[in-house]
């Protein structure tokens, strides 16, 4: 009897102590976005490997030690947290988006934001610091040699158009991207006739894209290949280009900012084709038999020859 008596006391005494070191903590995990619960989360008593994840409502339930220890949250997108467990049971937590991670997020196919490690085809986004880190009045200048497989062809003529192309020629007339800010399709095709485009004569008066200031440009989307345009159909088979513009913010003062920029270009004359210019065609009998004194008849209005 006695025996028995001192087993039952140490089983006791080992249950306590069991109930002791251990105790449960339960909560939710939710989103200071838009207050949804966040399944996945990971959740670990730090220094630890005991950890558990948030099931499909955010709930969790973890055993830790009756005194101390420190709860740390972590799950993609949001700012790793770490709580203090003390002598609570019950710890709701609120998970805020991490600020280092918002430039992976970008713009795709009508203005949806995804995160760029999710996409599946081919992007590149520039910021406004990378449009405007050389001055041109042309946006499409801006993109020379910042975009992969992106080329750029310049014209010397002041207001000249520009040209562009995403992944080389893909059509015999048409081979500009689409071009789409904040949401709304424009077309970079110019009206330069065939004439105009061999340089023989006429005016260039620019490609529709010149019409963008690069000051105005939030930041800039480059979708390549049929994976990234195929919202847009046909329009996109050349590329698209989403341009996202700067919205008007709060600030301190009266919120004038100031931007300039100087470029200066110089010409090597030595280059230049020469031309005769100090001697006049003239004329005699080569010009035809059939003019007065072998004159141009259509110069010499009299026809007296002179």
């Amino acid at each position: 009897m006695r025996k028995l008596l001192l087993i039952f006391l140490f089983v006791s005494g080992l249950i306590a102590q069991a109930s002791a070191q251990d105790r449960t903590v339960s909560g939710k995990v939710t989103s200071a976005e838009d207050d949804s619960t966040l399944p996945g989360v990971t959740v670990v008593l730090k220094g630890t490997t005991t950890g558990t994840t948030t099931d499909l409502d955010g709930n969790y339930k973890l055993s830790v030690p009756s005194e101390g220890g420190t709860l740390v949250y972590s799950f993609v997108g949001l700012s790793t947290q770490e709580l203090e467990i003390g002598s609570r049971s019950v710890i709701d937590l609120v998970m805020q988006p991490d600020a280092q991670q918002l430039t992976e997020v970008v713009v795709t196919a009508m203005g949806v934001s995804r995160e760029k490690a999710s996409l599946g085809y081919a992007q590149q986004t520039l910021g406004t610091e990378d449009v405007n880190r050389v001055k041109s009045d042309n946006i499409i200048g801006s993109l020379s040699g910042k975009a992969a497989g992106v080329q750029v062809r310049q014209t010397t003529a002041m207001g000249g158009s520009a040209v562009i192309n995403i992944r080389g020629n893909s059509s015999f007339t048409n081979n500009n991207p689409l071009f789409v800010i904040d949401g709304v399709p424009v077309s970079n095709r110019t009206s330069n006739t065939a004439v105009q485009a061999q340089g023989r004569r006429g005016y260039d008066y620019g490609n529709p894209a010149s019409d963008i200031n690069p000051e105005d440009v939030e930041s800039m989307s480059i979708l390549k290949g049929a994976a990234a345009t195929a919202l847009y159909g046909s329009r996109g088979q050349n590329g698209v280009i989403l341009i996202t513009t700067k919205k008007g913010t709060s600030r301190k003062g009266i919120g004038v900012e100031l931007s300039t920029g100087v470029t200066i270009g110089k010409i090597d004359k030595s280059t230049f084709a020469k031309y005769q210019n100090e001697y006049g065609a003239g004329y005699g009998p080569y010009y035809g038999s059939h003019t007065p004194n072998g004159a141009i008849y259509a110069i010499d209005v009299n026809g007296d020859g002179n």
